[in-house]
């Protein structure tokens, strides 16, 4: 055998281990999948019929419509290009035939171990509200979870479809993985949110200091005052430096305030707050601004029986006894004054410590004209002094003796 033979020869057989390589790596390039088997794959289509699948190794499955998702498929938001778990339920037309897929079972194998997961760590989870059902709403956890009317909120829900389509965070309640059930509440996660931030926002409060809140809602004893998550108290007492009938006289709901926190009560849950005192005193200055003597202006705010209170300033008073009210007799404040009238008064008396001030309201009136006297002439006492009426001591004791009388 010649040389150019056996070169050729050794050609041939190069040739033939090349192609049985290259054999070897087309066959591998096919992805071994078993039916069964729960495998990863990009959608390279979408149709009213279903979903194309790359699953890799030039291998392709299809997810029919009804395998897609338990919900409504028109409202997945999958598109071209997402991953998605699927399992193999078929392979039709034999060795070398089209994977038949299920992404609906996938999701529930893969939700059963995430939800069995987070109820053994008492964890939440998240899900969509797809639909309003009798007593409740239905949710997609990867499978159908049931949150119940009573569980929705913290407060009775009137409406149940206004939570269709809104992503909830819930706790699981109730489980049973053989009979597929799994019951969630949303309210037991409002509940440990709030609970959660009252703690987070009572920790960090402190005593003394001024913090800005919302006012919430008014009652007949004081305000309560929203810090973020955790309700203060304004008592009625603390709105202002001077005397009120009701908070609304001071704030209303949804008023943006400075507070001051008196109380921290860590125990019981409570935070005591004031209004006034985030606020200087008035009366540090009153001796200041209304020296005893002057003579200011004022808004008569309340009338009793024997004064009448004239507020200065805001939180400011003073009180007007009845008989500095008029120059004349009055019985009452009201023969004179009333509420809202605007007045000027005198200070009399100012003590700063006891926030007492005495005020008039007579001493910055003109003094009354007294009525002029007119003088009487001679003989208007003529009657008196004529000879016939007139006489003295000792002709009445001469009569007397003469027995005239």
């Amino acid at each position: 055998m010649n040389n150019e033979q056996i070169g050729k020869d050794v050609e041939n057989v190069q040739n033939e281990v090349a192609s049985m390589a290259d054999m070897e790596s087309y066959e591998n390039s096919f992805k071994q999948i078993r039916v069964g088997e729960y495998v990863k794959g990009k959608i390279e289509k979408i149709d009213n019929e279903g979903i194309t699948v790359d699953l890799g190794g030039k291998t392709d499955g299809f997810v029919p419509a009804a395998e897609i998702t338990d919900f409504d498929p028109s409202a997945s938001d999958l598109k071209v290009g997402d991953e998605i778990n699927v399992v193999v339920l078929q392979r039709k037309g034999g060795v070398e035939g089209e994977f038949i897929l299920s992404k609906k079972r996938a999701d529930k194998e893969f939700a059963w171990k995430r939800i069995l997961e987070a109820y053994e760590k008492k964890e939440p989870i998240t899900a969509t509200c797809t639909e309003a059902v009798k007593g409740g709403v239905i949710v997609d956890i990867g499978t159908r979870g049931f949150v119940p009317a009573s569980q929705l909120d913290v407060r009775p829900v009137k409406d149940l479809t206004e939570f269709i389509g809104d992503e909830l965070k819930l706790k699981i309640i109730e489980l049973d993985p053989q009979k597929k059930r799994v019951v969630l509440s949303r309210k037991d996660i409002i509940i440990e949110d709030k609970k959660k931030a009252k703690e987070e926002i009572m920790s960090r409060i402190k005593e003394g200091e001024i913090i800005q809140g919302t006012v919430a809602r008014l009652t007949n004893f004081g305000a309560f005052v929203n810090l973020g998550g955790i309700d203060g108290l304004i008592h009625i007492s603390e709105m202002s430096w001077k005397r009120i009938n009701h908070p609304s006289d001071i704030v209303s709901a949804g008023d943006k305030v400075d507070v001051l926190v008196l109380k921290v009560d860590l125990d019981k849950d409570k935070i005591a707050l004031s209004l006034r005192q985030a606020k200087p005193d008035p009366w540090l200055v009153v001796d200041e601004k209304f020296p005893v003597g002057s003579v200011v202006s004022g808004k008569v705010t309340k009338l009793a029986k024997k004064y009448a209170f004239v507020e200065l300033m805001d939180g400011i008073e003073g009180l007007v006894p009845i008989h500095e009210i008029a120059n004349e007799r009055i019985g009452v404040p009201e023969d004179v004054l009333k509420v809202g009238q605007e007045v000027n008064v005198k200070v009399l008396e100012v003590k700063s410590k006891d926030r007492r001030m005495t005020l008039s309201i007579k001493a910055t009136l003109p003094a009354p004209e007294k009525p002029a006297r007119t003088p009487r002439k001679k003989e208007d006492f003529t009657e008196y002094t004529s000879d016939k009426s007139s006489s003295t001591i000792g002709s009445y004791l001469k009569s007397k003796e003469e027995g005239n009388i």
